[in-house]
């Protein structure tokens, strides 16, 4: 068993433990002088995986390493591919649903043979693989498990938009509770999705992943240097990008951000990364952002539909209340050790490298 060690400093940071120097500081977005997914997609309006994906894409191109890609069924392959391809100079296999984290394992051993015949260099290759939370949670988690218990080298990106978009917006692992969709309807037997919602992160930490981590594409900074350790720290990698979908959460295209904010606010999200340290037997956690303030998770439901029903049942809302308190309050006493108070701002302390507006919480 690894033992947990909290980080004394709260927001991103370029450095971790994992890695012999620190990685590219992205700065601000557009001082960033790279490329990520070229034009031709076919994505919906106000679609959160795109610029999940664009960002992680400009990311990874500042190593300086070329990147092989495997992409699983789902929203990502099918708006990247239907006329032309949207990838540029990445290098990329499409994947039936289950086969993302079994195509890693295949481009490590073609890695590993390009470098014994001298054609590729050592630290030449980023190996990526990007999958919905349909192709991760349910149809592919068998893979992704076997791949991370192997010890690979590689990232996995999750695209979390919480239900089985591609296919008719289906309910999936990640769905959460009370959620409408297609196979968890709300009506007076069933009240929508009644499963608890599952947290990838967890599982791939627990099943021995060297960094895990979670992003939005709305803290641009946070997600891009989160993607780049991922990329270059040795064995096993996983980030989940929480991404809006306005067809399947029945919202506004034009709500991305006001919803992503609600998400970090209410802690129906919170964002952090964890390094595990094998050899000293111990877990860093960071915690990203810790909100200046705590809004009831009912706002966060208030712009998507896809939780009317749930919203008119004060007791649904009350669990899902409870169920958000229960996991910030592993992260109560991360803010404990840093000397913080849940809820309150956050005050720069020796070291910090977040850059933020005055006032403005992490």
């Amino acid at each position: 068993m690894s033992r947990a060690i909290f980080s004394r400093e709260i927001g991103t940071s370029p450095y971790c433990s994992l890695l012999p120097h620190p990685v590219t500081d992205v700065g601000e977005y557009g001082a960033v002088p790279t490329a990520g997914l070229v034009s031709g997609h076919q994505g919906c309006s106000g679609c959160g995986m795109l610029g999940g994906v664009n960002q992680a894409l400009r990311a990874l191109k500042l190593t300086g390493r070329h990147i092989v890609a495997s992409i699983g069924t789902g929203c990502m392959e099918v708006v990247t591919t239907q006329n032309s391809s949207s990838w540029g100079t990445v290098s990329v296999d499409h994947n039936n649903f289950p086969n993302t984290a079994s195509t890693m394992s295949g481009h490590v051993a073609a890695a590993a043979a390009l470098r014994t015949a001298r054609l590729i260099p050592p630290d030449g290759v980023l190996n990526v693989g990007i999958a919905g939370d349909g192709g991760t949670y349910d149809i592919g988690l068998q893979a992704l498990l076997g791949w991370i218990a192997r010890g690979e080298g590689g990232l996995y990106i999750c695209l979390n938009n919480e239900a089985y978009m591609n296919t008719g917006v289906q309910s999936s692992g990640a769905t959460p509770f009370g959620t409408t969709t297609a196979t968890t309807p709300f009506g007076k037997l069933r009240r929508g999705n009644q499963r608890a919602q599952q947290y990838l992160p967890d599982l791939a930490l627990a099943a021995g992943a060297s960094y895990v981590a979670t992003a939005t594409p709305l803290r641009h900074r946070d997600l891009m240097i989160k993607i780049q350790k991922a990329a270059l720290i040795p064995g096993p990698a996983v980030v989940e990008i929480f991404s809006v979908c306005p067809p399947g959460w029945r919202s506004d295209t034009d709500v991305f951000h006001e919803i992503a904010q609600l998400a970090l606010e209410s802690r129906a999200l919170i964002l952090y990364e964890a390094e595990r340290n094998g050899e000293l037997g111990v877990t860093l956690f960071t915690l990203n952002y810790a909100p200046r303030r705590h809004v009831p998770v009912e706002e966060y439901l208030t712009l998507q539909e896809r939780f009317s029903g749930m919203r008119r049942h004060p007791e649904m809302v009350a669990m899902m209340q409870r169920r958000v308190e229960h996991r910030w309050s592993f992260w109560a006493e991360v803010l404990e050790a840093n000397g913080l108070e849940a809820g309150r701002s956050v005050v720069d302390g020796p070291g910090s490298t977040e850059r933020r507006d005055e006032g403005e919480p992490w």
